[in-house]
């Protein structure tokens, strides 16, 4: 039995897809979550409609890390949180801070630092 991924936006059914890729694709487009056997697999991204002068005032810098080894990408700090995707070593993320030995992310989500153990600045 084939799996079917579910686009969902603000609660209510979008479209249900058969692969996963096409089902990001329009995660994404639509600012949606999928969903696959009542399970959240992907978080789509969340466009914001912001003025391009108060985008550059408010937007905090964002620093660069070279992740040194295979890590989870998390909804939330905690080992416990949804995992939303994995990324190799050698990957380049967008750090706003760290919170907690965790790395927070510009899109919002979370990697463990470990202290430096697990990404390094560039």
């Amino acid at each position: 039995m084939s799996k079917i991924y579910t686009v969902v936006k603000d609660g209510e059914t979008v479209k249900e897809l058969k692969t996963l890729a096409a089902a990001k694709k329009l995660g994404d487009a639509e600012g949606g979550e999928v969903l696959c056997e009542g399970e959240c697999v992907y978080q789509g991204a969340v466009a914001t409609a912001v003025p391009a002068e108060e985008e550059k005032m408010e937007a905090p810098a964002a620093e660069k890390y070279t992740l040194t080894c295979k890590m989870n990408v998390r909804k939330a700090p905690s080992l416990k949180a949804e995992k939303l995707t994995v990324l190799d070593a050698g990957a380049v993320v967008d750090v706003l801070d760290i919170q907690n030995d965790w790395l927070h992310l510009t899109d919002g989500s979370f990697i463990l630092y470990e202290n430096g153990k697990n990404a390094k600045k560039n």
